[in-house]
């Protein structure tokens, strides 16, 4: 996504490999280029600069958070829905998120409309390279042979990776098989490594069509 230009509408997420993976499934899909992504360099940072948006006068006529859920999605969205309320711009009773993203209009129309997604699939615990696996097929050999690599690293209990860290492993590794190992994600994309036609990536394109146009 262009972020020379300076728009109204704000995407914030965690890092760069964040705005680069969007960066790339936005230009395969031909996504109106209306938004501009802030890489905050860490979830603390992000929810920070989410928080401030939304509750200082509309800098912003869109805004929207892409944030990793980590080991508990339940309670990251609390986290946000609890900044929602305190704004007291937003109905948030009965609030809940949805499989496809939230999309969430103020109460008021002077203030902005709202997006959120937690990655990696507003449902489960992760982070973007568990959203990243699901541009692979099951099938692929490569990908089937990553995972025994981790499984025999881990059986034998000589991993130095932590287990948190688990799918960031498993992508490196498997990108590390392409020609021009080691690409990084975003170019990964762009040079189809990884589907970007992927029903996942499709969803979360749906999300930013909904609310960015």
């Amino acid at each position: 996504m262009n972020n020379k230009t300076i728009f109204p509408y704000r995407l914030f997420v965690e890092g760069v490999n964040d705005l680069h993976v969007v960066s790339s499934l936005c230009e395969n899909h031909k996504l109106t280029e209306n938004f501009n992504i802030e890489a905050c360099g860490s979830d603390k940072n992000v929810i920070r600069q989410f928080k401030i948006a939304i509750t200082n006068p509309a800098v912003y006529q869109r805004i929207g958070i892409m944030v990793d859920a980590d080991n508990d999605v339940k309670g990251r969205w609390m986290q946000l829905v609890d900044i929602l309320m305190k704004s007291g711009k937003y109905d948030c009773e009965n609030l809940e998120l949805p499989l496809d993203g939230l999309v969430l209009y103020p109460l008021n129309s002077c203030d902005a409309i709202i997006g959120i997604w937690i990655m990696p699939n507003n449902n489960l615990e992760g982070m973007l390279e568990d959203f990243v696996l699901q541009l692979v097929s099951s099938e692929n050999v490569l990908m089937q042979k990553a995972e025994s690599t981790l499984s025999e690293l881990e059986a034998k209990e000589i991993q130095q990776y932590k287990r948190v860290h688990r799918s960031k492993a498993k992508v490196h590794t498997f990108l590390a098989w392409q020609d021009e190992p080691g690409r990084p994600m975003g170019q990964a994309i762009t040079a189809r490594v990884l589907n970007p036609d992927a029903e996942q990536a499709r969803v979360f394109i749906d999300w930013l069509n909904k609310l960015y146009n």
